[in-house]
């Protein structure tokens, strides 16, 4: 173990509410210590084998937006784990909600029921399927001691569907499958999904005006408070016409895992997992698909909007939009695309060390949300409507 940092493994054997009254630090201090907390591969591995008793093989560090993931593969288990395990710790900031992080594994081992591929949960060595450790660490003479969800999920082979291009009928059939999450999770229902607060939820779009001083540009600046008031205006007015549910709220290229196909009507590439529950929330259903639409377009071929036509048709194969989702679909989109421009901008301020994973996940992002802002809503809408193919 690193000499600068050192791990108490604690079981999760009282609510988080108690732990959070221990040794709690202030939010700020939370915020900071999350930002600057530094986990090796050496520490990962022991903290697998000391809560999982695994033996383990290799550790190499995953790419994660705000947690820390680690790829274990470990000796002594069957054919259905070869693959090995992903080991999550999650962000100090999340780790406090200890009723969001249920809710997330409660979704997760719900559409496995439903048949959907997605991953399994590793009992501990005393039957939890999560833990919460205490890291302490010095810095500059402070010391800094912080609480972190821990959980070994398997790993899912397959290629991430950000590392490859998408085809029309690909694309079409990931529409498919979102609208079939869509349709499972109507008989689902956890309390936890209901988070008002969660920075990343588009219904907090507006608070991101907070962050507008990030920006070196006077025109981004103005770009984005217009889309803002676009939102506020033509969107959070009017939340009670919009269809809600269950949302996993981050079905992006980051998080789909695809296998190549022989091509075939069906497309290229087939979805054969879904990753990360982090960010999932009871929400307008509208709001997942402009997330997802966003995330694609900042990697079309060719026009994005034209392209982010395939989705639609797909995903409307098995439920179709309203007129009052219609109506709102363009704002929520270059919400979104604005959401994620300025939201990257401060996490990259904070914390530069991730600038490569974002801009990994995030390309052209500027670019995109520039292209929407100055693209007519008619026009976007007329599009979508002709469902065009690419340009």
């Amino acid at each position: 173990m690193d000499s600068e940092s050192t791990l108490e493994v604690r079981k999760l054997i009282q609510p988080y509410s108690e732990v959070q009254n221990s040794q709690r630090l202030s939010n700020d201090a939370q915020q900071n210590s999350r930002e600057t907390l530094r986990l090796s591969n050496t520490q990962a591995a022991e903290l697998v084998e000391r809560l999982y008793r695994f033996k383990v093989e290799s550790v190499k560090r995953l790419g994660s937006y705000g947690d820390y993931n680690f790829h274990v593969k470990v000796s002594g288990v069957g054919q259905a784990d070869h693959h090995g395990f992903v080991l999550k710790v999650m962000n100090a900031d999340d780790s406090q909600d200890d009723e969001q992080i249920a809710a997330q594994t409660a979704m997760m081992m719900f559409l496995e029921s439903r048949g959907f591929q997605v991953q399994r949960l590793q009992q501990d060595r005393w039957g939890n399927v999560m833990s919460l450790q205490t890291f302490r660490r010095e810095e500059t003479g402070r010391q800094f001691s912080t609480h972190h969800n821990v959980r070994l999920m398997t790993y899912l082979p397959g290629i991430l569907a950000r590392d490859v291009t998408f085809d029309s009928p690909s694309f079409l059939a990931a529409g498919v499958y979102m609208a079939r999450i869509h349709q499972a999770l109507k008989d689902f229902n956890h309390p936890g999904l209901h988070r008002p607060s969660f920075k990343w939820n588009l219904r907090n779009l507006p608070a991101v005006r907070k962050y507008l001083h990030i920006l070196d540009s006077k025109q981004d600046q103005q770009m984005v408070k217009t889309v803002l008031d676009g939102f506020i205006d033509k969107v959070l007015s009017r939340l009670d016409a919009l269809p809600q549910g269950h949302t996993h709220a981050d079905f992006t290229s980051s998080n789909i895992l695809v296998r190549e196909e022989v091509r075939n009507s069906e497309g290229e590439y087939q979805i054969c997992g879904l990753l990360d529950f982090g960010d999932a929330v009871w929400n307008p259903l509208v709001f997942d698909v402009a997330i997802t639409l966003v995330s694609f377009m900042l990697t079309a071929p060719g026009c994005p909007i034209a392209y982010s036509t395939h989705f639609l048709t797909g995903y409307e194969t098995i439920r179709a939009l309203t007129e009052a989702e219609r109506a709102v679909l363009y704002h929520c989109v270059v919400g979104r695309a604005c959401q994620l421009y300025v939201l990257n901008a401060h996490t990259v301020s904070v914390d530069p060390e991730r600038e490569d994973f974002i801009t990994r996940s995030c390309p052209n992002v500027h670019r995109t949300l520039k292209l929407l802002a100055e693209t007519p809503k008619h026009e976007v809408d007329r599009r979508w409507l002709e469902r065009e193919k690419f340009s």
